[in-house]
């Protein structure tokens, strides 16, 4: 688990000038092209041992060779980060890469630059020792996932007309940490399935837009699926939790048939949350220096569960709209992915790595609220799995996507160690 400390300086020093490098989604393919240059500087083995090829503009996909009839693995990542906002409110510049109080501060230190960081630097490592990969690792780095944007797809597209079917993916999603009010103490939580996404608009024009609107907005409310506790929850994540439970949803839960309910109420806070919300109106638009009156418009995300249809849902939307002179525009519309199993060689080896590097910690598969791009992979792979191997209190958690972000130097040291194992799995 341990490695020497030049290569844990040169992972911390690695992280802080990708931080200095911003990646912000949606600026354009110039950074993310300097961003390569970046990382064939910092990592030359992998690189001039690999095949690397940049995707529409910004992504990047790396082959490392090894034998055909070997299991083939592939370890996504994404290089864009969210934009900073207000930098006055940081209190360090959010790309500097300031390396402070044993923490490495930026926008996308935790998200997700450091698990690329940690990825690439183990494989440096190994690659510098000599090591030779046993089946064939792809390294596919994403550019737009923060805009949910294409470009994973189209390297799964890529690797689907090359014959590519990997044993096994490994993405961002999960984490050791206590997310949950049923568990009394830290887990290993392990994204095995992603609900589904619908984004919707709902615009209207006139003299009584807003009237007209305001009423739709009431009958769209009402649409609320029941609560459920869906497959991978129910059969997977909470008996994994039944350890680390509280006396009281513990009992609930081994007579769960008459106390769901109680269960559902505890989980308010679990990936059983609304189904609808809305989350903006807009009235005005920017156009140049001045505001100009806009179509009313409200803005709603949706989440669908596993079992459940994201079509049948947006139909119900439409009934509800029938007959008005409203208008629907969809922006997302994503069905609930595919369940990967935990069991097999691949969760094996993803397993016994979280135990090595987290000792008596449970492992936990869960479902995920949704958005990465280990989505796109369930395409051409069968076991996608979503996890960070770093340890995120719900402080570290609350930085992300927020001002002050960071992670620590334990984080990225273990985390480099983690993927060395992974890598030679």
């Amino acid at each position: 688990m341990n490695y020497p400390d030049p290569m844990q300086e040169a992972a911390v020093r690695a992280l802080s000038l990708a931080i200095m490098q911003p990646t912000v989604s949606g600026d354009g393919a110039e950074s993310f092209q300097r961003m390569h240059t970046l990382l064939r500087g910092l990592f030359p083995h992998v690189f001039s041992y690999g095949a690397c090829e940049s995707v529409d503009g910004g992504a990047l996909l790396i082959h490392l060779p090894g034998q055909r009839n070997a299991r083939s693995m592939v370890f996504c990542a994404h290089l864009d980060v969210v934009s900073a906002g207000d930098p006055e409110k940081w209190t360090y510049p959010p790309f500097a890469g300031r390396v402070a109080d044993g923490y490495i501060h930026g926008r996308g230190a935790a998200d997700m630059k450091g698990h690329l960081i940690a990825l690439l630097s183990a494989a440096e490592g190994l690659l510098r020792e000599g090591w030779q990969p046993a089946g064939e690792i792809w390294f596919a780095f994403s550019c737009d996932e923060e805009t949910r944007g294409g470009s994973m797809a189209s390297m799964v597209r890529l690797l689907e007309s090359r014959g590519v079917r990997p044993a096994f993916v490994l993405d961002e999603g999960g984490n050791v940490s206590h997310p949950y009010s049923l568990a009394r103490a830290d887990a290993a939580y392990v994204g095995v399935c992603e609900k589904g996404r619908l984004l919707f608009s709902l615009s209207c024009e006139g003299a009584n837009a807003m009237e007209t609107l305001a009423r739709a907005a009431v009958r769209v409310a009402r649409i609320r699926p029941a609560y459920r506790l869906c497959a991978p929850v129910l059969e997977m994540m909470l008996p994994a939790m039944r350890p680390m439970m509280r006396p009281a949803p513990r009992f609930f839960l081994r007579h769960e048939r008459f106390f769901r309910r109680s269960l559902l109420l505890r989980m308010r806070r679990t990936p059983m949350g609304r189904a609808i919300t809305q989350t903006q109106l807009s009235l005005w638009k920017q156009q140049g220096d001045a505001l100009m009156r806009d179509i009313p418009t409200l803005h709603y995300s949706a989440s669908v569960l596993p079992g459940d249809s994201t079509e049948k849902l947006l139909q119900r939307v439409r009934r509800s709209i029938a007959r008005t002179p409203i208008a629907l525009s969809v922006s997302v519309l994503e069905e609930p992915g595919a369940v990967s199993p935990a069991e097999g060689l691949s969760w094996d080896a993803l397993a016994t790595a979280i135990q090595v590097h987290f000792p008596d910690t449970p492992i936990v598969p869960c479902l995920l609220a949704g958005g990465t791009d280990a989505r796109r992979m369930e395409r051409i792979c069968d076991h996608v799995y979503r996890f960070s191997p770093f340890i995120l209190s719900p402080e570290e958690l609350a930085r992300t996507h927020n001002y002050d972000e960071r992670l620590s130097i334990e984080n990225l040291r273990r985390g480099v160690s983690f993927f060395r194992q992974m890598l030679q799995a």
